[in-house]
């Protein structure tokens, strides 16, 4: 592998422990980003990252749980291959939206479990209210990218050739 993707593998890692995910989840998605092949295998994985089998087993674990990547089989082999995945980017946005809900529901139980108003209660009851809201705005910002998503991905295309000219 050359050295811009082993550059770009590590950026990924660094960008992943930032959003406080592991690093080496995102090393791993980095080198399923650009290995050139549709799958890898288990092994595949760990000798690219130089890991050992714990750490790459949790890690896709990790990351098939997120939905940023999907495991397969293929028949007669009893590997386990990986790649990017092929769930579209609102279902995986729709999921993240059921968890908003979850912790806004969760911090309000909290609040109202207890006994005094404080500062606290006051934090609980904005974090909860932010998190319903920022779910009913990303449903609608979900439905409105699914409407115009080829108009914009085009768009988006053109200014990059704009810029890159």
């Amino acid at each position: 592998m050359d050295n811009e993707k082993l550059m770009y593998i590590e950026e990924c890692g660094l960008l992943f422990d930032k959003l406080g995910l592991t690093r080496m989840a995102g090393r791993a998605f980095g080198y399923l980003v650009v290995c050139d092949e549709d799958h890898v295998s288990f092994d595949q994985i760990r000798e690219a990252l130089k890991a050992s089998k714990g750490s790459i087993s949790g890690t896709m674990k990790q990351l098939v749980q997120t939905g940023m990547a999907e495991a397969l089989s293929l028949p007669g082999d009893r590997k386990t291959y990986y790649r990017i995945s092929k769930v579209k980017i609102g279902d995986l946005i729709r999921q993240r939206i059921g968890q908003f809900t979850e912790l806004a529901e969760i911090l309000q139980k909290g609040d109202d479990l207890k006994e005094r108003d404080d500062d606290t209660s006051d934090w609980l009851t904005e974090a909860s209210i932010f998190h319903y809201w920022i779910g009913d705005q990303l449903d609608g910002i979900i439905k409105q990218w699914e409407n115009d998503k080829q108009k914009i991905i085009h768009q988006y295309n053109e200014n990059r050739k704009e810029h890159s000219t």
